[in-house]
């Protein structure tokens, strides 16, 4: 233990450094330690984990500060963070190790995308769509004049369409025939989901087209300002729910669409534990997916800068391929992912 002489010769910026590295070390570690353990998360958390990589963000400054200091309690809480978001965040911009399954022949590529009504113009979003080669397309935020530009531009392509006319419901453009279709409350609470059964050459797939509400919420005031309100629509419960009907279901299944989570919330672990992500699996960089084509008094907000948009599939299919991209003018990027159905017995 340094004599108290030496204590006293240590630099400020010592003082400065120790405190807030070790602060900001203990705060992210216990967050991911409380999204285990507490059953209902404080506001706190829930801001923690929409966050998403964001919460590292400190480390640009605190790491500097930790190594000029020469504070070593600082240096070693700064490098304890930086391995976990290295942890958890490398693997979106390294290739997949491993041998792929053997597949049946079949691919199908699929798209989530949120249509930003009242910032997106259909004939963006029709052109964005088209682009794609998407053979199914996951519509969140339906509105009417694109559901009208669907049906007249995109009617040869996507003979299969489930547009609601009611508007900002979840809706569906399909190359295959659906069987069946009905709009459910996963755990009976928010927003409808949208299961529906498609034929894709004469096997069974089951989709669910799903948009919670977010867990964080912000509504312009008549003042300008930006009131905050946090609350927790059951989106656990959700993800639960729609975990039991995956599992149930026999053959095929995706889950897409704008899930307004993060992939640190505890909801995206539960359904994690269901279904792959593709974008995990086979995409590159952080995937944002949210916010863009925004502004505000005339300046553009910077964006995107949070991945709540997805595409889940079950052990049925290999992501061969994903990606995020930006065209068609929504406040959303649309999520693409290119799947090939595993052949039968080479599924985990």
């Amino acid at each position: 233990m340094p004599e108290p002489a030496a204590r006293a010769r240590r630099p400020y910026l010592w003082w400065v450094a120790t405190p807030l590295c070790l602060l900001y070390a203990a705060g992210v570690f216990a967050f991911l330690a409380l999204r285990h353990l507490l059953l209902e998360w404080p506001p706190l958390l829930l801001v923690f984990a929409f966050l998403g990589p964001w919460l590292y963000a400190p480390l640009l400054l605190l790491l500097p500060l930790a190594f000029f200091s020469r504070a070593r309690p600082a240096i070693a809480a700064s490098l304890a963070v930086l391995l976990l978001f290295l942890g958890i965040y490398l693997p979106f911009f390294l290739p997949r190790f491993g041998a792929a399954p053997a597949t049946a022949g079949g691919s199908l590529v699929a798209m989530a995308f949120n249509l930003g009504p009242g910032v997106s113009q259909p004939a963006e979003l029709v052109a964005a769509i088209g682009g794609t080669g998407a053979g199914i397309v996951a519509l969140e935020e339906v509105y009417p004049e694109a559901a009208a530009a669907f049906e007249e531009e995109l009617a040869q392509r996507y003979p299969y369409r489930l547009l609601p006319s009611g508007g900002g419901a979840s809706g569906l453009l399909s190359r295959y025939p659906i069987r069946e279709h009905e709009y459910l409350r996963l755990a009976g609470v928010g927003r409808p989901a949208l299961r529906v059964v498609l034929d894709v050459a004469g096997e069974t797939l089951h989709v669910f087209v799903l948009h919670p509400d977010p867990p964080i919420n912000a509504a312009y005031g008549s003042r300008g300002r930006l009131p905050v309100r946090l609350f927790d629509e059951h989106q656990e419960a959700q993800m639960a729910d729609l975990a039991r009907r995956a599992r149930a279901l026999a053959g095929p299944v995706l889950a897409l669409g704008d899930f307004n989570m993060s992939d640190q919330s505890r909801p995206y672990v539960v359904i994690s534990r269901a279904l792959g992500d593709a974008f995990r699996e086979a995409g590159f960089g952080f995937g944002f997916t949210f916010p863009v084509n925004l502004a505000r008094r005339g300046l553009a907000l910077p964006g995107p800068l949070w991945r709540i948009d997805y595409v889940f599939h079950n052990d049925a299919f290999y992501a061969r391929r994903a990606y995020v991209g930006c065209q068609g003018g929504s406040d959303h990027c649309y999520v693409v992912a290119e799947l090939e159905r595993v052949a039968q017995g080479a599924q985990p």
